[in-house]
């Protein structure tokens, strides 16, 4: 069983892929995750390892394929649940194109199929909103950060 799921994000291309990438800050802009858990924050390479934990169980995943920073792919399993999620980041006029697909694999893809098909379509399209909001103020703060700044530089050199 599979999902798709995609969103515009008025941010640019490294902005998102900040936030997507950065693996431990999961739990601060995604209420589904409890605890996430990667040796490399901003660094991921095919083989990687991290784990994530959610109202099912812990997730232990591993990277799969990396291009950072258009692609990220992982593959994950809990209980006898897998899972595997490709993301896609394509620069816009207005700032970034992002697509999700997650295959859900297993026995117990199998088993739960009624109950997960819509589900993972669902929690897939919320994914993609969460990524948006928090990609999005995360942009707007780093805007007014780099104005303050130039603001300051410009009141210090006409005191000069």
């Amino acid at each position: 069983m599979s999902a798709q799921a995609g969103v515009e994000i008025a941010a640019s291309e490294r902005e998102v892929w900040t936030v997507l990438a950065d693996i431990a800050s999961w739990p601060t802009w995604n209420p589904a995750v409890r605890h996430a858990v990667c040796a490399e924050a901003l660094e991921l390479e095919v083989g990687t390892k991290f784990r994530f934990s959610t109202e099912i169980g812990t997730l232990k995943c591993r990277v799969t394929s990396v291009d950072a920073p258009r692609s990220l792919s992982w593959k994950g399993r809990v209980l006898i649940l897998g899972e595997r999620q490709t993301w896609r980041l394509e620069p816009t006029e207005t700032g970034t194109r992002v697509e999700v697909e997650a295959e859900m694999t297993g026995l117990g893809a199998r088993i739960f199929r009624r109950r997960l098909d819509e589900r993972l379509q669902r929690v897939m399209g919320a994914l993609v909103e969460l990524l948006r909001l928090e990609s999005e103020v995360r942009s707007a703060e780093e805007r007014e950060d780099a104005a303050r700044a130039a603001a300051a530089e410009g009141r210090a050199k006409a005191r000069e």
